[in-house]
Order: C-alpha cells, then sequence, then structure tokens
C-alpha cells in the first residue's frame, strides 16, 4: 500500500514537471537551505491526562533539508525533515517524525498546474490535535496527502480553479488505542472575481467523501457551498471570510442493510491581519468539519492569535495562541459521540540569531484540556530549548 501511494504520488509531480520544457528546467536556479536543530525539552503532563501522573523529559534531534528550483514559468520546492525524539521519566518512549512536503507550480499563458502534498510521520499530540482540539491516544500517525489542482484565467478578473483532495491516515498500533485508519476523498470547484483592487470573491463548490473501511464501511459524503470575500483596508491590513451550508450523510453497511441519516452544518473560516516591516498580528477563528483517529466526524470551532515582532535585529519574539471546541458530528448510525471537550494551547518565544549560522529557541508551552461531561480536567506546562545550526546556503543558477 505505501509503495502504491509514493507510486501515485511520483506520477503526479510527474505529470506537472514534464508539460515543463526539459532545457528550461536544467536551467532552473536552485538553492538548498540545510539546517539541524537540537533540543531539550521539559513537559509536566505530556499526554494532557487527568490521571496522577510524573513529569516527562524529552530531547530532539531534528536535521532539515529545504529545496526550491525556479524557472520563468515553473516554480518548485519542498523540505525534508526528521525529528528523533527520546522521551523517558512519566512518558518512556522513542519517536521518528518524518516530513516530505513538496510543492510544484508551472505557469502558461491562461493556465497554471499545481500539485502540493506529500508524506508526513508525525505523533498525534502534535499534527491531529492541533487540526482538531481533540486529545487522541499517544502514538504515530502516517499521513499522505495530494492536491493537484488547476487554474484557468478567464480574463484579467475571472478564473476558475479546479482541485483534487486525497489523503490517507494510519495509526501504529491503532486497535490497541482505539484508533481507525480512515482515507479521505475530495475536490472543490471555486470562481473567483477581483471585484475592486481591494476585494477579491470566491464562489467554492465542496465535496468530500470520509471512509473508515474498519468500522462496519463507515462512509460520510460532505458537499456543500461557499462564499469568500477578501478585502485589503490598506496595504498592510487584510482580512478574509468564508463560509456556507454542508451536508453531511453518514451510512453504514451491516450485511445487506444500508441507514444512514442526513444533516446540515453550517461551517466558516476567517483572519485579519496587520504587517509591519518589524512583524504583524493575526487573528483567526472558524468552524470546520474535520476526520478524525476515532472513525468519526468532528466539527471544531477554533479562534487563535499569532503575532511576531523584531526587537533588535537579532532578537525575534512570537506569540502563538489557539481556543479549541470540539465534539463528533452527531448521526444515528454512528450512536456513540465524542464528549465534547475544550482545549487551550498559548506558546509565547523568543529566538536569538547570535550568529549568521546560529540560533537559540526558547518557549514555553501552556496546554489545558477540559472535558465538561466526564469532570476531567488535564494541565500541562511545557518548557524548551532549542539550539539551531544554519550552514550556507548552497545555490546553482544558470
Amino acid at each position: 500500500m505505501v509503495r502504491r501511494r509514493t507510486v501515485l504520488l511520483g506520477l503526479i509531480v510527474g505529470s506537472v514537471m514534464a508539460i515543463a520544457d526539459r532545457g528550461a528546467i536544467l536551467a532552473a536556479e536552485w538553492s538548498m537551505e540545510p539546517s539541524l536543530g537540537i533540543k531539550g525539552e521539559y513537559n509536566s503532563n505530556l499526554i494532557l491526562t487527568a490521571a496522577p501522573h510524573e513529569a516527562t523529559y524529552g530531547h530532539w534531534v531534528s536535521p532539515t533539508l529545504k529545496f526550491s528550483g525556479a524557472t520563468e514559468n515553473l516554480d518548485i520546492s519542498g523540505k525534508t525533515a526528521a525529528d528523533f525524539v527520546g522521551y523517558y521519566g512519566g512518558v518512556e518512549r522513542g519517536l521518528t517524525n518524518l516530513y516530505f512536503p513538496a510543492s510544484v507550480r508551472y505557469r502558461m499563458d491562461k493556465h497554471t498546474l499545481s500539485f502540493d502534498g506529500g508524506f508526513t510521520r508525525d505523533n498525534t499530540l502534535r499534527g491531529e490535535l492541533l487540526q482538531t482540539g481533540v486529545v487522541l491516544g499517544f502514538t504515530q500517525r502516517n499521513l499522505w496527502t495530494l492536491a493537484p489542482s488547476w487554474t484557468h484565467a478567464v480574463t484579467e478578473r475571472l478564473s476558475l480553479q479546479g482541485t483534487y483532495n486525497y489523503s490517507n491516515a494510519s495509526y501504529e498500533n491503532g486497535g490497541r488505542l482505539g484508533l481507525l485508519n480512515y482515507e479521505v476523498h475530495g475536490g472543490t470547484l471555486a470562481m473567483s472575481y477581483q471585484l475592486t483592487e481591494k476585494d477579491r470573491m470566491q464562489v467554492i463548490g465542496t465535496y468530500t467523501n470520509f471512509s473508515v473501511p474498519a468500522a462496519n464501511a463507515l462512509r460520510s459524503n460532505i458537499g456543500g457551498v461557499q462564499m469568500s470575500l477578501a478585502h485589503s483596508f490598506t496595504d498592510t491590513i487584510t482580512a478574509t471570510v468564508t463560509g456556507g451550508p454542508q451536508i453531511v450523510t453518514s451510512g453504514i453497511q451491516v450485511r445487506a442493510v444500508h441507514p444512514q441519516d442526513t444533516q446540515v452544518v453550517w461551517v466558516a473560516s476567517g483572519n485579519i491581519r496587520k504587517q509591519w516591516a518589524d512583524g504583524y498580528v493575526e487573528l483567526v477563528g472558524g468552524r470546520q468539519i474535520n476526520p478524525s483517529g476515532f472513525g468519526l466526524l468532528i466539527r471544531t470551532d477554533r479562534i487563535g492569535i499569532n503575532m511576531a515582532k523584531d526587537l533588535t535585529e537579532t532578537l525575534t519574539v512570537s506569540l502563538s495562541g489557539q481556543v479549541f471546541f470540539a465534539s463528533s458530528v452527531t448521526s444515528s448510525v454512528a450512536p456513540i459521540p465524542l464528549p465534547t471537550s475544550r482545549y487551550v494551547n498559548m506558546t509565547p518565544m523568543l529566538r536569538w540569531k547570535f550568529d549568521e549560522w546560529w540560533a537559540v529557541d526558547v518557549a514555553y508551552t501552556y496546554g489545558r484540556r477540559d472535558l465538561d461531561s466526564l469532570d476531567q480536567t488535564g494541565i500541562a506546562h511545557a518548557a524548551t530549548f532549542m539550539l539551531t545550526y544554519y550552514p550556507p546556503k548552497l545555490a546553482v543558477g544558470r
């Protein structure tokens, strides 16, 4: 299965690149940016449990290689990264996280072919928690994503875009932890129109098929329409708001019986951003429907803030914080809902780039998970210290 997905990923990227002229690819400007980070971590409650627990200590070794290439028509970028993690104390285990994202853009006169996707191996208390706001069992997740798209410029103001989205998640020891592998197929068709120099409107049709083969062939089909409006108040203040109804039809197969039900869930997202020469602040929020390793669709309401400011040429302070309210999308065919949960995450960080090739990051993270119906609360305090080495950038040109 892994080999088949790797071949599929290669075929899609290869198809986009094959359109470009081979000579242009050879004439591209290529660059590589390696780095190596060493991090120490203290966490008072790594798995956010409400039960008695001990503090966990960890060490991370994180090599990374970013790469990019560009011609007049073609842009390629990506990253190869890993985290070699060792935990001891309250949690005793070793983890290996892997990250292989890739992005390809090929532009023609009125058409743009794009591909975004890759492979991620992380743990459930990182990627999936910060997407859904739901704490799963502590294990590693393998996630494949593919998102090829085609954009056509009808006029200078009007464009059409079609995108196919695929993702597949599998969990290490998932059966023992009550986690189920899932697969998602979907697509969007969007029409964008530039109303004015400062306003852009989109009408987006969406379809998603969420399936959990191990759970009586559970399937959920989600279709809907969303409206989006982006506005630039000034050169440094921008805002975007998107929303619309989603029709969720869920069903299972039990022998010859196919029970199903249908409901409407409204989703929305928005952000407003202020940019300065030496920093920015951004407010984000919304409601989304997300797949989950519990074999259910999760409705996640989220509000957050991200900000950063350069105090000096070498010192940068940043803050990211989010509040999640999460519950399962109720369905009569999957009548065991998850309890409604709240999750709060707040991380201030200070970066000191004390040398051209060296930087130190010091961060504190506050995390809190509440399950009101079970009267459970888990609170975590974490501190990290990371030293990163940035060797000289490698670049070759025409």
